[in-house]
């Protein structure tokens, strides 16, 4: 198993990122490396399924303390990712 990215704590349907946003994206200062990714995402009820990671810089105003990755998970339903749900990279 690779490494976890988060733990969804809430999630959006944004047509226009063209996936599931998840909330909250790993800081940008702590995330080294690739920024797509097919990942794991184990559920609480401990089921898991796959799905595509794209992870992006998001411009806000005013920025926020602290930047975070935008996260987006593309081949699954808002119902496929429960709160809770773990995002790990597939290996």
């Amino acid at each position: 198993m690779g490494d976890r990215v988060l733990t969804v704590d809430d999630l959006f349907d944004i047509p226009a990122f063209g996936g599931l946003v998840v909330v909250p994206g790993p800081l940008q200062k702590d995330w080294r490396g690739d920024l797509n990714h097919r990942v794991l995402l184990k559920r609480p009820d401990g089921s898991g399924i796959e799905a595509d990671l794209a992870m992006q810089h998001v411009f806000q105003t005013p920025p926020p303390k602290e930047l975070r990755w935008t996260c987006i998970l593309r081949g699954v339903g808002k119902e496929d990712v429960p709160i809770g749900t773990e995002v790990w990279i597939a290996s």
